[in-house]
């Protein structure tokens, strides 16, 4: 299934969390290969709906919000760097909403 091209991206959960070295799953090292720092927001927003969104979502489970999806494919950064990535988001129940909840790298097969 392929979702919506307006789902939701939240600015937040890239600059507050993903872009920002954290001390426990700290993902920001990993985005950084591919030129992605919390200057480069607003790109990672773009890039995720344009490189990964056009992808095929696959159902990982029902919660109690909505059901849970994941997208992996190539993110191709502002240095021009390809990362392998699986993407977490949820459609709400309540909302009708996709969300992005985050993502991580892909285990290499």
């Amino acid at each position: 299934m392929k979702f919506p091209a307006h789902a939701l991206i939240a600015r937040e959960k890239l600059a507050g969390y993903l872009l920002r070295q954290l001390p426990e799953n700290d993902k920001s090292g990993f985005l950084a290969q591919a030129g992605y720092t919390l200057a480069h927001a607003e790109r990672l927003e773009r890039d995720l709906s344009d490189q990964i969104l056009t992808r095929e979502a696959q159902f990982v489970e029902q919660t109690e919000y909505g059901g849970k999806y994941s997208i992996q494919g190539p993110l191709t950064g502002p240095n021009g760097r390809t990362l392998n990535v699986v993407t977490i988001w949820m459609t709400e129940d309540a909302t009708g909403l996709t969300k992005f909840i985050t993502l991580y790298p892909a285990k290499k097969r």
